[in-house]
C-alpha cells in the first residue's frame, strides 16, 4: 500500500500544481495576454537564460567547494553535470529540493566511502542557499524600511525574514561547533550522529562555509536579478527596492517546498499572495512576470537531458586523511 502511494504521490502533486495554475488563469490572477507580452521581450528573456546558466555554474562551484571540505575530490565538470541533472529533476519531480535528492543519490552511489559526508554536502549546499536568499531579503528590507514595511502584514513578513535569517545562520554554526559533541551522544540515532560528525569536519577548513555563504548570496542575487528582468518585461518599473527584496526571496523560498514540479502553480500563488500583501497594484503583472521567469528556467533545466542521457557511473575514491589541504 505504501509503495503504491509513493508512486502515485508525485503525479497527484503535479496535478495539484497544474490545478492551481489553471484556477489562477481562469480567475484572472494570471493574465495570459500580459504573459505573452512578457515572453515577447526576447532580449530580456535571453538575458534571463544566460543568467540562469551562470547561477547553475555558481551552484556547481559551491557544491564542489563543500565536497572538497569533506575530502571528496569531484572534478568541476562532474559537479556541473550532476548539478544539471539535478536541475532536470527539479522539473520532473515536485519541489525545488527534488534535484538535491537526485544529486545525493548519484554522489553517494559513486563514493567508495564517506557516503554520509557526501550526502551532508547536499544538505549544506541547500542550507547555505536558503540562508543566502534570506540574507538578501533581510538586507533589502533593512536598506529601505519605510518602503518595505508600510502595512502591518508587510511588517510581519519583514520580521519573519529577519528571524529566519538570524535563526538559520545561528543554527548552522551551532550545528558546526556542537557537531563533535552531538556525534558522541548515544541518545541520538547512529545516522544522525554520523551527520553531526560530518558537519563538524567543516571546521577543519574554516573558510569553506563563509565562502559557500558568499557564493550563495551572489547566486541568489542572480536569481533576483532574473526576476527583476522578468518584471521589466511585464512593464513593472516603479516597484520600490525594499518591497522587491521582500517579495522575491520569500517567493523563492515558497517554491522550494516539494508540492509541484518546478513550483508550477505554487509559485504563482505564492507570488500573487506576496504582491497582494506588499504591492497590490503589481499583483497581476508580478504573477505574469514570475510565470515568464519560470518558463525560461524550465527550459534551462530541461537541457539537463544532455548530461543525464550520457551519464556513466564512476566510483570516486575518498582522499586519504590529512591530504585535503593539498587538493
Amino acid at each position: 500500500m505504501k509503495g503504491a502511494i509513493s508512486k502515485v504521490s508525485p503525479f497527484l502533486k503535479g496535478l495539484l500544481g497544474v490545478g492551481i495554475l489553471a484556477w489562477m488563469i481562469s480567475s484572472g490572477k494570471i493574465d495570459l495576454h500580459q504573459l505573452g507580452r512578457s515572453l515577447a521581450h526576447w532580449a530580456l528573456m535571453l538575458a534571463i537564460l544566460a543568467l540562469a546558466y551562470a547561477q547553475i555554474l555558481i551552484t556547481a562551484w559551491r557544491w564542489r567547494l563543500l565536497l572538497r571540505a569533506q575530502e571528496i575530490p569531484l572534478s568541476f565538470n562532474r559537479a556541473w553535470g550532476l548539478t544539471m541533472i539535478g536541475a532536470l529533476f527539479n522539473v520532473a519531480i515536485p519541489g525545488a529540493v527534488s534535484g538535491d535528492l537526485i544529486k545525493g543519490y548519484y554522489i553517494t552511489r559513486a563514493m567508495q566511502g564517506r557516503k554520509t559526508h557526501a550526502a551532508t554536502s547536499i544538505l549544506m549546499d541547500r542550507v547555505t542557499g536558503l540562508i543566502g536568499l534570506l540574507f538578501l531579503g533581510a538586507a533589502g528590507v533593512a536598506s529601505n524600511l519605510s518602503e518595505a514595511l508600510r502595512t502591518p502584514a508587510a511588517r510581519s513578513l519583514g520580521a519573519a525574514t529577519f528571524a529566519a535569517f538570524f535563526g538559520g545562520i545561528g543554527g548552522l554554526y551551532a550545528a558546526l561547533y556542537a557537531g563533535d559533541r552531538l556525534s558522541r551522544w548515544s541518545g541520538l540515532p547512529g545516522i544522525v550522529r554520523t551527520v553531526f560528525s560530518a558537519l563538524h569536519e567543516y571546521r577543519r577548513q574554516s573558510s569553506a562555509v563563509p565562502v559557500a555563504l558568499a557564493l550563495s548570496i551572489v547566486n541568489q542575487a542572480i536569481t533576483c536579478s532574473c526576476f527583476y528582468l522578468a518584471l521589466r518585461s511585464a512593464g513593472v518599473a516603479g516597484l520600490p527596492s525594499g518591497q522587491f527584496f521582500l517579495i522575491a526571496p520569500l517567493g523563492f523560498v515558497a517554491i522550494s517546498l516539494p508540492i509541484a514540479p518546478a513550483g508550477v502553480g505554487v509559485g504563482q500563488a505564492a507570488f500573487y499572495a506576496l504582491f497582494q500583501v506588499i504591492a497590490p497594484g503589481y499583483a497581476a503583472a508580478g504573477t505574469a512576470a514570475f510565470t515568464a521567469f519560470q518558463a525560461v528556467f524550465i527550459l534551462v533545466c530541461l537541457t539537463g537531458l544532455f548530461w543525464y542521457i550520457p551519464y556513466k557511473h564512476v566510483e570516486i575514491p575518498a582522499v586519504a586523511e590529512g591530504k585535503s589541504g593539498a587538493m
